[in-house]
């Protein structure tokens, strides 16, 4: 099991974080912390290699950055070229995540000027067109206007072992005082409901080794073909996601209820009291798959400076403003 510790430091805004960057032997790495800034976060998976991918960024914003990832089938079969948005982005020009820890290959594709110049405001579709079988691809837009103001977002990729990593953030200089903190898991190659599933505990300050989930993983985000076909298992936790319905007893033999999406200032069925307090000053999260088949390659995060409500108001807050525009549609959006 590998630690890859962070340590957050004040920026001089109402939620600042600076990230010490990990070496370069950890699993996931701090891409960006962009403060003042909201994440649009969609996924799509077809076995037809075509279709849409989805952002949604309210009218004004400002782009700030934008990622698209794709990933190869678990047998190391190349990632394919993508057409983005009638932009084509080869492989040889992609970023190759890293270190090789399963058997499935993920690229990332710096698209901020393409979004930049063609976003609309609010849903939009942009087409996506693999030129082989790949698992998927997940699109991550970082956004700011005055509704983000007091935000920050916080971007990591790799590729997390299956048999446990751990991703620590350590924030004594600003103890935390409070809002949502949004946490979206990406994965590749994972099935449900099936024996393929990632689960997820949470430690703290004020809560030790609290498990958060047992069934992170499914191909929530697959738009055509059988849930058990390699070229379309993907799934992120984003657009058309729920973070207040997660079920840590749930068994993902038999059931897909996860969207990989979390609010931390939230509890869970199991457990309505929030996985991070006021006060606390780090944050752990320890990842396993007992069955070594996911590639869980993302991990992206929002914090507000908002006031959480309780649970039974979230969906109702979470309507609106710049968090509601990740979770426009609630429910699998499959």
């Amino acid at each position: 099991m590998k630690k890859l510790t962070y340590s957050l430091l004040p920026l001089g805004i109402t939620v600042g974080l600076c990230l010490n960057i990990a070496p370069a032997s950890a699993t996931l790495l701090v891409r960006n912390v962009i403060p003042d800034a909201a994440l649009s976060i969609d996924g799509f998976g077809s076995l037809s290699n075509n279709g849409v991918i989805q952002a949604n960024i309210p009218t004004g914003s400002t782009i700030q950055r934008a990622y698209l990832y794709a990933t190869s089938i678990w047998d190391k079969s190349p990632v394919y070229d993508v057409i983005f948005h009638g932009t084509t982005l080869p492989v040889s020009s992609a970023t190759i995540l890293g270190p090789e820890q399963n058997p499935a290959t993920t690229a990332r594709w710096d698209v901020t000027s393409i979004i930049a110049s063609s976003f609309t405001g609010g849903l939009q579709d942009f087409s996506i067109l693999e030129n082989g079988d790949n698992d998927g691809e997940v699109l991550v837009v970082a956004y700011s206007n005055p509704s983000t103001q007091g935000f920050t977002s916080v971007i990591l990729d790799g590729e997390l072992s299956t048999t446990g990593d751990t991703v620590e953030f350590n924030f004594a200089s600003i103890p935390y005082t409070g809002g949502a903190f949004l946490v979206s898991l990406a994965s590749s190659y994972s099935r449900q409901p099936s024996g393929q599933f990632t689960q997820i505990d949470v430690t703290t300050n004020s809560t030790n080794n609290r498990r958060l989930t047992t069934s992170a993983g499914g191909a929530d985000d697959r738009t055509t073909g059988e849930l058990s076909d390699n070229g379309n298992l993907i799934t992120v936790g984003g657009i058309g996601d729920n973070p207040a319905n997660v079920d840590p007893t749930a068994d993902p033999m038999h059931t897909n209820p996860d969207d990989e999406y979390y609010n931390l200032a939230l509890g869970n069925s199991a457990n309505p009291a929030p996985f991070i307090s006021l006060g606390d000053t780090f944050l752990r999260l320890t990842t396993q798959n007992p069955t070594d088949d996911d590639n869980v390659f993302g991990m992206f995060i929002t914090i507000s400076p908002t006031p959480v409500p309780e649970p039974s108001m979230t969906l109702g807050i979470f309507g609106i403003g710049a968090i509601g525009a990740l979770i426009s549609r609630l429910g699998k959006k499959s």
